[in-house]
C-alpha cells in the first residue's frame, strides 16, 4: 500500500500546484459555470489517475478499496492544514473562495474513495 500512499501524495502535489498557479481560472464566483466545470472535470480526471492504476497493480475487491483510501489519505491530511492557511498559500484566489475550494476538495476525495468500489478487471498469467 506504500505505492498508493506515494501515488496519492503525488496527485495532491500536482493538483495543489495547478490550483496555486491557475486556480483563478477555475474558481470565479461571478462565473458559476466555470466552478461547476471544475466539479465535472474532476470526475474523469480522478477516474484516470486511479482506476487504471488499480488494474496495473492488480488490485480488486477489498485491496482496491484499501488502495483508494491510501490514495486519498495523504491529500486529506495535508489539506486539513493547508486550508487553515488558504489565503497565504493560494494568493491567486480571493480568501472568500476558501469554502468553495474546500467543497471541491471534499468532492474530489469522495470521488477517489468511490473508485475503490468500481469493479476493475485485469489479466493474470497462469
Amino acid at each position: 500500500m506504500r505505492f498508493f500512499l506515494c501515488w496519492g501524495f503525488g496527485i495532491w502535489l500536482i493538483a495543489s500546484a495547478v490550483f496555486r498557479l491557475m486556480g483563478q481560472y477555475f474558481f470565479i464566483f461571478e462565473k458559476p459555470f466555470l466552478m461547476i466545470g471544475a466539479y465535472i472535470l474532476a470526475i474523469p480526471l480522478i477516474w484516470l489517475v486511479t482506476v487504471p492504476i488499480y488494474s496495473l497493480k492488480k488490485k480488486s475487491g477489498s485491496k482496491q478499496l484499501q488502495a483508494a483510501i491510501c490514495i486519498a489519505l495523504p491529500g486529506m491530511l495535508i489539506d486539513a492544514v493547508v486550508l487553515l492557511f488558504f489565503d497565504t498559500i493560494f494568493t491567486n484566489l480571493p480568501a472568500d473562495l476558501d469554502r468553495y475550494f474546500a467543497s471541491w476538495l471534499l468532492w474530489a476525495y469522495s470521488l477517489i474513495l468511490l473508485t475503490g468500489f468500481i469493479k476493475t478487471s485485469f489479466r493474470t498469467n497462469h
